[in-house]
């Protein structure tokens, strides 16, 4: 199988987009934010018997790219022919740029595919979820459009995207809403994710899921990267990491001690060393045999190569839906090493 060395963040944004996606493509979890973060007016009329992430990706080259978009389809509860889309599209800045350029510019897209797909057009609801230090001012299209006489203004598109805006949220009306499951952890996570010393105050409100949540590998994993982001964002040192690994229950130090195993460079280095003196330990028991040198190369390259696998493995089966370019991006390996092991899976 190709080897691809997993690639280091491109911009500030990527571990926002990381966790956003993985969080808001877990079903449950998008479901739980319409319920509670949306308008009745809105989330009453959807039949959540049929909710489900499609395998689709838009990408605005043009306004600003994202990684992070998730959209899912569901229909109306009241059973008339309708195909509603959810955009989530989330920001850690104020755009520079009207975000209404960048919503019809998805919006367009989804529309294409519509028609290339011989289907009415659907429904497209964008929703932005927003953590960055200033307000965000939500205002009309049409008001950036400042001069024109009252009937030109009929000329201009006029759409509505849904916000939620955390920075105006208070952390108390987030935790409050505990059957929102583990959205409380994400969007406290987004919120303190500005201000590092905040975040490590709070870290233990961030990182307590529930006795339940080792039941299954979901929890696990959106556990695993939520630490990850965590421990980034704050510049964790590797005394702050071992008492947040100390202060947790047995279960839950087990799943962090896995993670630098599956996160591999994406992870601190004071962590990353961790498993690079296993995996020398292990290659230079084989370096016995066969020459030191040698033996601690491949010991390192097979530690990476089951990692990479695990990793692969472990986020096709917790997000079905994703598309093999969305696996690749989020683990950090080619299309086709991910086609390959998602071939391996149902054989």
């Amino acid at each position: 199988m190709p080897k691809e060395k997993r690639p280091r963040f491109r911009n500030k944004d990527k571990p926002h987009d990381a966790v956003f996606k993985a969080f808001f493509s877990d079903a449950k979890i998008a479901q739980n934010y319409l319920l509670h973060y949306v308008p009745p007016a809105v989330h009453e009329k959807i039949d959540f018997s049929f909710f489900r992430k499609i395998d689709a990706t838009f990408v605005s080259g043009r306004f600003g790219i994202s990684f992070s978009d998730v959209v899912y389809e569901t229909r109306l509860a009241t059973g008339a022919p309708a195909r509603l889309l959810f955009l989530f599209e989330h920001k850690s800045y104020l755009p520079p740029r009207p975000i209404f350029l960048q919503l019809l510019d998805y919006m367009l897209q989804i529309w294409e595919d519509d028609l290339k797909n011989e289907r009415p057009l659907s429904v497209v609801v964008p929703i932005v979820v927003y953590h960055g230090e200033k307000e965000w001012e939500q205002k009309p299209f049409s008001d950036y459009f400042a001069g024109l006489p009252e009937h030109w203004l009929a000329f201009i598109p006029n759409f509505h995207y849904l916000l939620t805006d955390l920075s105006q949220l208070p952390a108390r009306v987030i935790e409050g809403k505990k059957e929102s499951e583990y959205l409380v952890n994400l969007l406290l996570a987004l919120k303190f994710s500005s201000d590092g010393q905040r975040m490590k105050q709070n870290r233990e409100k961030i990182l307590t899921f529930g006795d339940s949540f080792f039941l299954n590998d979901r929890e696990s994993i959106l556990f695993q990267v939520l630490t990850v982001y965590l421990i980034k964002l704050t510049n964790m040192s590797s005394v702050e990491y071992t008492e947040l690994k100390q202060g947790k229950p047995k279960p839950s130090q087990i799943v962090i001690d896995f993670i630098h195993e599956v996160f591999g460079d994406e992870i601190p280095r004071f962590i990353r060393e961790e498993m690079e003196e296993e995996a020398q330990k292990k290659g230079m028991e084989k370096g016995l045999e066969k020459g030191m040198e040698k033996g601690m190369e491949k010991g390192m390259e097979k530690g990476m190569e089951i990692r990479d696998r695990a990793f692969t493995l472990r986020t096709i089966e917790k997000f079905p839906h994703w598309s093999d370019a969305e696996v690749a991006e989020f683990v950090g390996v080619s299309e086709e090493y991910v086609r390959q092991l998602r071939l391996e899976a149902t054989t």
